[in-house]
């Protein structure tokens, strides 16, 4: 007990002592392998992504090596420590170049990690621990300034940072709440943006980005980010051959709703003067914070309802403990006193040698038939989405609350999603979950441990942004409306807005099927006054359906991910918020 106060006391005065720390910028050569590792960011921030950023040249023979995380993280809910690993194999050829973004997922209270370079097992290169502070509300998270000082926005910019809000007990000047990074040093991959508030860029710099790093604030974007253009326009952010959201060609200087994200462009000496942080609260005012990014800006961000269970899944109680402690207090009343003393009557100890794995065995079988029988071996779950589809440009973003009860078993080889892909684990107490943490990047992003353990809920947000051919067909015809179901799932309710009233569907429709809708008044929907969806997440949505634009209720959605090949779904609502001629 001791040896673990000392352990948790080190790793909090560690973890102090790197909040005010930005990391690590560091190119290596070892045995043929140019090596630049840089993981400055921001001290603190939300829970989401640190992004650490590699670029490696291979000079050598083709070789296959590791890039290896270890950490730890302390969570505030029960003090406790936990531990994270995650890996990724990558391939090289002679002459090879790779610039990668590794997203290290942050989800507790504190991490502190650091990096190896592996080859077979043997480690090539070690980095040093950098810390980061990681269950930071969304105002107490940090603006992203992205600045060449050679340009008009960047000879600004140094003025802009915004000091820490928490008080500050070292000398010298307070350290600063937001950061600064050159064009070049940005991610690659948008989850490295989710534990920030908000990024700010002007022209120069975006022009300076590759496309993967603007495809990767782009993306960001649409998953719920603020990104902040300064002194910018729209045209000069979605190229004609881009994925141009229909409908904005005219450039108004007003905020522009981007899937479930906003874009912001104020002039460089308008946020001068007033200031960061006045510039951030303009942003609060036509942004859906249930929507929106970091994810804790949600109203009921980790909120868990019953049973420990983040969405409570019909048919699945409270694990049955009772009964569990029953049959071990009757196995261990067995295998003890009653056991010894029935051979000590009959003089024959001797034989506990062959009565205790017996009696072991017989009660293993009892526990597991009794796990069995009355529950199985499937995974149930519960998940609400929403889902915003543009089919103008092909593109759709869904944002999803999940649930999993893994009955007999977890699944073998734990929980896989796309690389592309934000997932939050949640505890089952609140937001941070307090499990062993392994990831692997290799192929997909596999979790074979930190979201899902049999015999008790799990649970995990998602949100996701993807190129999506789905949609549904309107054919209008005089006065009536015609739709064909080219979504992929059986649609249960849809509202179609079109002319200032609502069309509505009498029954299902399923996939590749046609239907003819019915014809009311333009009011909103409020069948979708659900616990799943609440009000409040929906309001807008209901209330400003724009012409040309749907609600749809599926069976199942084709949106999400939920981890696992098979999943008995129970209760589950997937909400779809189509633009037929493109998002307004």
């Amino acid at each position: 007990m001791k040896e673990r106060l000392l352990f948790c006391t080190v790793f909090l005065l560690c973890a102090v002592v790197c909040a005010h720390a930005s990391g690590e910028y560091r190119t290596v050569q070892i045995e043929s392998l140019q090596i630049t590792m840089d993981s400055e960011w921001a001290a603190q921030g939300a829970p989401g992504y640190m992004p650490v950023r590699f670029d490696i040249t291979n000079l050598g023979d083709s070789r296959s090596i590791e890039i290896v995380g270890q950490g730890n993280r302390w969570s505030p809910y029960g003090g406790e420590i936990g531990e994270s690993s995650l890996r990724q194999t990558l391939r090289l050829n002679r002459g090879d170049r790779l610039r990668l973004t590794i997203p290290v997922p942050v989800f507790a209270e504190n991490e502190n990690f650091h990096f190896q370079i592996r080859e077979r097992g043997r480690v090539l290169q070690a980095f040093n621990y950098f810390g980061f502070r990681s269950g930071m509300s969304p105002e107490d998270s940090p603006v992203l300034i992205v600045a060449d000082p050679a340009s008009a926005v960047g000879a600004m910019t140094t003025k802009w940072p915004r000091e820490i809000r928490w008080k500050y007990y070292g000398s010298g000047v307070p350290p600063k709440m937001d950061f600064i990074l050159e064009p070049a040093r940005l991610p690659e991959n948008w989850l490295g943006f989710t534990s920030v508030r908000a990024v700010l860029i002007g022209p120069t710099e975006w022009e300076e980005l590759s496309e993967v790093q603007k495809n990767a604030l782009l993306t960001w974007t649409a998953c719920g980010g603020d990104l902040i253009f300064a002194d910018g326009d729209l045209k000069a952010l979605f190229h004609e051959t881009q994925n141009r959201p229909a409908g904005k060609w005219q450039d108004k200087g007003a905020p522009e709703r981007y899937f479930f994200g906003h874009i912001h462009f104020p002039k460089s000496t308008e946020v001068n003067y007033r200031g960061l942080t006045e510039i951030l609260a303009a942003t609060r005012v036509v942004q859906n914070p249930s929507y929106a990014l970091p994810a804790n800006r949600a109203a009921d961000w980790g909120r868990i309802e019953e049973h420990g269970f983040r969405l409570p899944i019909p048919g699945v109680n409270a694990v049955p403990a009772r009964a569990y402690l029953a049959i071990l207090i009757l196995f261990s009343v067995l295998i003890g006193p009653v056991n010894y003393l029935f051979l000590w009557r009959k003089r024959q100890q001797v034989l506990l040698v062959l009565t205790v794995p017996l009696i072991s065995g017989l009660f293993i079988a009892v526990l597991a038939g009794y796990a069995v029988a009355g529950e199985g071996f499937g995974i149930w779950g519960r998940a609400a989405t929403f889902t915003v589809l543009d089919q103008a440009t092909k593109q759709a973003a869904t944002r999803a609350s999940v649930s999993l009860y893994a009955a007999g078993m977890a699944p073998a080889g734990g929980m896989r999603f796309p690389r592309d892909m934000a997932v939050y684990p949640i505890g089952t107490d609140g937001p941070a979950n307090r499990q062993e943490q392994s990831l692997d990047l290799t192929d997909l992003q596999r979790f074979s441990a930190g979201i899902i353990q049999a015999r008790s809920p799990s649970n995990f947000e998602e949100i996701g942004f993807r190129p999506a051919r789905e949609r549904l067909s309107f054919t209008s015809d005089s006065d009536r409306v015609s739709v064909i179901n080219g979504l992929g799932a059986t649609v249960t309710q849809l509202f179609y807005r079109a002319g200032g009233k609502i069309h509505t569907l009498g029954g299902p429709l399923r996939a590749g099927e046609k239907g003819i809708l019915q014809t009311g008044p333009g009011n909103a929907p409020e069948v979708f006054f659900s616990p799943l969806l609440s009000p409040q997440k929906l309001h807008d949505v209901m209330n400003n359906q724009a012409d040309g634009s749907y609600l749809a209720v599926l069976e199942r959605s084709p949106f999400w991910e939920p981890g696992i090949p098979k999943l008995d779904e129970r209760g589950s609502l997937h909400l779809v918020l189509g633009y037929a001629g493109g998002e307004p």
